[in-house]
């Protein structure tokens, strides 16, 4: 008998339209120039447009990295709100 309320609270919470039901998800770019800034906007292109393939709402950057290798190598992390 205990089932019921917790089965009656989840069909009201599926009820509800919009962003209720909104997820937030992690997505990662990276990117690589001989120029650290082209790098790193390259990253930063590539999670946004990972975030938009998923039909999702890019909302903030979260971390990025850039480092030096034969070419600077560039890594960002973006938060994104998906339906």
């Amino acid at each position: 008998m205990k089932k019921q309320p917790i089965a009656l609270a989840l069909m009201l919470l599926l009820s509800i339209p919009g962003s209720a039901l909104a997820a937030v998800v992690y997505v990662t770019g990276s990117g690589q120039s001989h120029d650290p800034g082209v790098a790193l906007a390259n990253a930063r292109a590539d999670a946004i447009a990972e975030c938009t393939a998923q039909g999702g709402t890019p909302v903030v950057e979260v971390y990025n990295h850039v480092s030096r290798a034969a070419l600077w190598l560039a890594s960002s992390v973006w938060k994104c709100e998906t339906p």
